[in-house]
């Protein structure tokens, strides 16, 4: 059990290690993101504590209250995404038209 736990820090560690120097945060998303790592790593360590817990909200097991949590999170970031896609279409259909507007008067 040990090792399983070790792997799972392990590649939770790597990956916030990546993300941390590929992307461009700003200082309270890499806040989140630290905190979201502790919490999971915590319940990594002390997946008892995870029981505790969600008896505390009501849910029946600690697997079970991950599992939602996780859902919830997963539904507000494609939420995210969705809208920031959105966002960059409207801004791509905006340049394009610029574009065309511009050759439709150079050509003349």
């Amino acid at each position: 059990m040990i090792f399983v736990k070790l792997v799972l820090i392990l590649i939770l560690t790597i990956t916030l290690i990546l993300l941390a120097l590929s992307s461009r945060f700003r200082p309270y998303q890499y806040l989140t993101i630290a905190l979201f790592y502790l919490g999971i790593a915590y319940l990594i360590i002390f997946p008892d504590q995870a029981d505790a817990i969600a008896h505390f909200v009501g849910v029946g097991r600690g697997v079970d209250l991950i599992i939602y949590l996780s859902i919830a999170i997963l539904t507000l970031i494609v939420a995210i995404l969705y809208t920031k896609v959105k966002a960059n279409e409207r801004a791509i259909t905006k340049i394009v038209r610029q574009i065309a507007i511009m050759e439709a008067k150079r050509c003349r």
